[in-house]
């Protein structure tokens, strides 16, 4: 199979997953950290007693978006990375709409 055969796939997937980032920016930054502390789910992990990759992550996000990235690395090292991937892609995501004019 040619790369051109995957092509209109990956787009679609891609823009439902970016739409999916945006809208979880989105909810980020206006619902308030109070009431997103408290509907986060506890991580199976820690009720067994271990940690997975993405523990610490939702109090990470909170973190960064009160501008505090010493703590959000404490809470989960890797949120940063992470924070920035998803805010890097919504701009491509955006922009690539506004540019090239295309429907969702």
């Amino acid at each position: 199979m040619k790369f051109n055969e995957f092509r209109e796939p990956f787009y679609i997937v891609w823009n439902l997953i970016s739409i999916c980032m945006l809208l979880f920016l989105v909810v980020l930054f206006v619902l308030d950290s109070s009431l997103l502390l408290v509907a986060a789910p506890i991580c199976p992990s820690k009720l067994k007693g271990t940690e997975c990759m993405l523990c610490g992550m939702t109090r990470a996000f909170l973190k960064i978006k009160e501008g505090d990235f010493s703590l959000a690395h404490q809470f989960n090292r890797g949120s940063i990375i992470l924070f920035s991937l998803i805010v890097v892609n919504s701009i491509i995501f955006i922009s690539e709409k506004i540019i090239n004019h295309k429907k969702l």
